[in-house]
């Protein structure tokens, strides 16, 4: 990353779109320089949110391939629930006009 673009605006940008780590490496930099409530509150929130993250990608890693695999069959065959009732709605509307 390039220090000459560390912004407190750029590092909203980042915590905006979900780059965490970036954000708080920026106002880390930034806390370093000026220290204000507002830069502390960010970098709370940034640890935070890193935490969870974390902890998210924990609970998805315990997930067996036995689960994925059922879940994603429960997806698939919802999915073609709706599309054999779309089909169905397109019968009707078809009749009726």
């Amino acid at each position: 990353m390039n220090k000459d673009i560390k912004t407190f605006e750029l590092a909203k940008v980042y915590e905006n779109q979900g780059y965490y780590k970036d954000a708080f490496e920026i106002y880390s930099f930034l806390d370093k320089e000026q220290t204000s409530h507002e830069i502390q509150a960010a970098l709370k929130r940034m640890e935070k949110k890193m935490e969870e993250e974390s902890q998210d990608s924990d609970v998805k890693k315990s997930v067996s391939k036995r689960e994925k695999i059922s879940i994603l069959l429960e997806k698939w065959l919802n999915l073609m629930m709706l599309k054999k009732k779309l089909i169905n709605f397109k019968k009707i509307k078809a009749r009726l006009l």
